[in-house]
């Protein structure tokens, strides 16, 4: 009998003369994995870009790769190209996609660093403050870039044309992920829970006038972590120890925060909206799956409307994730690369 939630059926399908391993679930969804060249490459941040290629860093690897998903196989590195940094030991971390094409990246090196697929040339930029171990980065209107600093506790802002780096000090926290909205610089403050150190705001900055303002997140240790805006204004972020999705709608004259219970220990990373569909989408370190809230049925303060899909392997460590134009769901899988247990996936979960 059919397992009313979760069926996880192991299949070799034949599927354009290939050999594919499938996980696939009772109502009918599909998780496939690409392997990337790079053994132990720990994937970490992806976006896709305007010709529908994906592009990602590689932590472990001291590379930056694009999958072309309509050349990609699954348990295969066919469609994924590495492109290897100019330095050794980078540690590419996070990355974004400009107007232009070029794809900007920070590293753990205290460099911003930036690639011309055109040309597949690099450059990098040296960030003022040392150790600071940049952390995710966005591309404004204006085509200027915008990083956080998670050591030093500072926003970063980089020109294009200049290359000038001018930094924003805020409050104590480890700024950890970032949003563009309503002409702030918006971040989450988590801390560093793996020394103990716990922090659970929201914070803004102002760039014209270098204000700072803050929004306490309970309970204490609630670590805001992903964060990411809707095209509507609202802000969702989610909170790693209190296992919580949260917004905050910008539109509103006295915006409060509103949050959704995902179930016990579920330890919420990244989150993406999927306006058209209804959804929120997020990935859970526990237990290692792809969650998901159906506003249609969300109710403030409880799990409903919560849902999670199982990834195939234990200690994938699903970490961030994007959309493409057809609703599905791509995700990075980093290992625990904390423990110096590293992994060589990208996952897409079909719906």
């Amino acid at each position: 009998m059919v397992n009313k939630w979760i069926l996880k059926l192991s299949l070799i399908l034949m599927v354009s003369g290939c050999l594919l391993w499938i996980s696939v679930n009772a109502f009918g969804e599909v998780v496939l994995e690409y392997h990337t060249p790079t053994p132990d490459s720990s994937p970490a941040d992806l976006a896709f870009d305007a010709k529908g290629n994906l592009w990602f860093t590689e932590l472990n690897a001291n590379r930056i790769a694009r999958l072309d998903p309509s050349k990609a196989k699954s348990l295969t590195s066919e469609g994924i190209t590495e492109f290897e940094l100019p330095q050794p030991n980078s540690k590419p971390h996070f990355l974004t996609i400009a107007k232009n094409g070029w794809i900007w990246f920070t590293e753990g090196a205290n460099r911003i660093g930036r690639f011309d697929p055109e040309n597949s040339t690099f450059k990098e930029y040296d960030i003022p403050s040392p150790h600071s171990e940049p952390h995710q980065i966005a591309e404004a209107p204006d085509g200027s870039i915008w990083f956080l600093e998670f050591q030093t506790n500072k926003v970063g802002h980089l020109d294009p044309q200049t290359g000038k780096i001018v930094e924003f000090p805020i409050g104590p926290g480890n700024p950890h992920a970032l949003a563009l909205a309503q002409g702030k610089i918006w971040y989450t403050q988590g801390g560093m829970f793996w020394v103990n150190t716990f922090f659970n705001k929201l914070g803004s900055l102002n760039p014209h006038t270098g204000e700072v303002e803050e929004i306490i997140i309970p309970p204490e240790k609630s670590v805001p972590h992903g964060l990411t805006v809707s095209s509507k204004g609202t802000l969702w972020l989610t909170e790693m120890f209190a296992s919580k999705l949260a917004k905050l709608d910008l539109n509103r004259k006295k915006p409060k925060i509103v949050e959704y219970f995902l179930g016990k220990r579920r330890s919420p990373h990244d989150v993406h909206v999927d306006e058209k569909r209804g959804y929120v989408w997020f990935t859970a370190a526990r237990p290692d799956a792809i969650g998901r809230l159906d506003l249609s049925k969300a109710k403030p303060g409880t799990r409903k409307g919560v849902r999670y899909y199982p990834l195939p392997h234990p200690d994938s460590h699903p970490t961030q994730l994007v959309l493409d134009k057809d609703g599905n769901i791509w995700f990075t899988e980093m290992g625990k690369y904390f423990k110096g247990k590293f992994n060589n996936k990208i996952g897409r979960l079909v719906p």
